[in-house]
């Protein structure tokens, strides 16, 4: 997204389409790209576990499943931008001396180029999802180790599209892990990083417990919490049977550390408030549930739309309980991570709450706007544009009047706070509703009833 402008129901946003040097309306998705391309890079989607080609498709489930090539990583690009004459194009023709043949489709297009778009939307809804917090935070953890990863990470190793095909595999070895330590609240609740629960984090690692208590249930499983948090339908109920299944709970304070040993063991040190007294294991490969935090570029895009991040840079709405979807800038709406930790039943209830307040502005044709809104006298108005900057929704602009650069407020999007009223040294701004005048005759009116 490069520009926003306009205002709740008249909102014209530019976007940047990147160049994919694929044409998507003839790739058939076969993946014979993937397949011949001779770059391999570190896969992001499966967080460098494995690697990708530099054509690749995102992934299996992707929509649409097409193919894009990677232009920091193509050797066709990287020849070109060096001597100027192209090279490599395997992708794209193959190797005929090896019978290899390259797109059937003729969808390459190394010429392709990043394309504006220019929409206009009555309402926006800002939904980014969230970024699992790097383990490279947590020297006492190890981080350094393949052998202590994170849940994100441990997700992919377990999907059955993910680096290892569903197989539980050590990163450093490759082999099965007998002991499996998962620590809960890494980044989270701690003064250190972030004080907010990540809320998800208890019941992920419980799912994780379950799935392989059900495939293999010979490995020693030991989880690591300050305490257990099962607030949701069916979730304690879920916790007791993951117990039953054999994982074993150690509920107590952080987890101190853990170490490499030369053995390529990882040596864990905790605390059980239970037994009242400290735990040590030896663990073949640990698990760090951390931190949900907002995206890159969160604070960008609010900016973009007048909407405010709190204090952990997530956007706000402008009340948590009354007005959970909406923001401070009318017609832009949150759902999902964006506006904090959630999970998936929560985080669909937010977005189709967004959904129902978008159409409620947009289907009857017409907004409706508050009465009580600031108005410039441009004839007073003395042009210091102390009010631009002071005015939370964006309302004020300096535009020509009788070939002078004078203040407007755009009622749209005036809230009717009052800050500019107060803060105009010319007092060329009338606060309606609340002028001195005004109140003055409210009194009169109270002292004569």
């Amino acid at each position: 997204m490069e520009e926003v402008k306009g205002y709740v129901g008249n909102f014209d946003i530019k976007i940047k389409k990147k160049a994919k040097y694929v044409d998507w309306d003839k790739c058939i998705g076969c993946g014979v790209c993937t397949e011949i391309c001779p770059v391999k890079v570190p896969n992001e989607y499966n967080y460098g576990l494995n690697q990708r080609r530099a054509a690749y498709i995102e992934y299996p489930q992707a929509v649409p499943k097409k193919a894009v090539i990677d232009e920091p990583n193509c050797l066709y690009f990287k020849t070109f931008k060096k001597t100027g004459k192209p090279a490599c194009q395997i992708c794209e023709k193959g190797i005929p001396a090896k019978n290899i043949q390259g797109c059937p489709a003729d969808a390459i297009k190394f010429d392709d180029r990043d394309e504006f778009v220019d929409i206009k939307v009555g309402a926006v809804i800002i939904a980014t999802g969230f970024k699992p917090m790097s383990k490279t935070h947590f020297k006492e953890y190890s981080p350094q180790s393949p052998d202590v990863i994170t849940s994100m990470e441990f997700e992919r190793i377990l999907s059955a599209t993910g680096p290892t095909g569903g197989e539980l595999k050590r990163p450093s070895d490759g082999t099965k892990p007998k002991t499996i330590a998962m620590i809960s609240c890494v980044g989270s609740r701690d003064e250190r990083y972030h004080s907010y629960c990540s809320k998800v984090c208890c019941m992920y690692m419980l799912k994780h417990a379950r799935i392989l208590k059900e495939k293999y249930p010979y490995i020693n499983l030991y989880l690591f919490f300050i305490d257990v948090r099962t607030a949701g339908k069916d979730f304690e109920e879920f916790y007791v049977y993951t117990k039953g299944l054999g994982a074993k709970i150690i509920r107590g304070g952080r987890v101190s550390s853990v170490d490499e040993k030369p053995n390529g063991k990882l040596r864990v040190r905790g605390f059980d408030v239970d037994l009242g007294s400290p735990v040590e294991l030896e663990a073949d490969l640990v698990v760090l549930a951390t931190a949900i935090e907002p995206p890159d570029g969160v604070d960008d895009i609010g900016r973009l739309f007048s909407a405010t991040c709190g204090r952990e840079g997530f956007l706000r709405e402008v009340h948590t309980k009354l007005y959970p979807v909406e923001t401070a800038a009318r017609g832009v709406l949150i759902a999902g991570c964006v506006q904090g930790p959630k999970d998936i039943p929560e985080s669909i209830a937010q977005s189709r709450a967004a959904a129902s307040s978008a159409a409620s502005l947009i289907i009857p044709g017409k907004i409706k706007f508050e009465a009580i809104v600031s108005e410039v006298d441009r004839e007073k108005c003395s042009s210091c544009g102390v009010c631009v900057p002071l005015c939370p929704y964006s309302a004020i602009k300096i535009e020509t009047y009788k070939d002078k650069e004078k203040a407007k407020i755009e009622p749209a999007l005036c809230a009717g706070c009052g800050v500019c009223a107060s803060a105009c040294p010319s007092r060329a701004i009338t606060f309606h509703g609340f002028t001195t005048e005004q109140v003055i005759e409210q009194i009169s009116a109270l002292v004569e009833a």
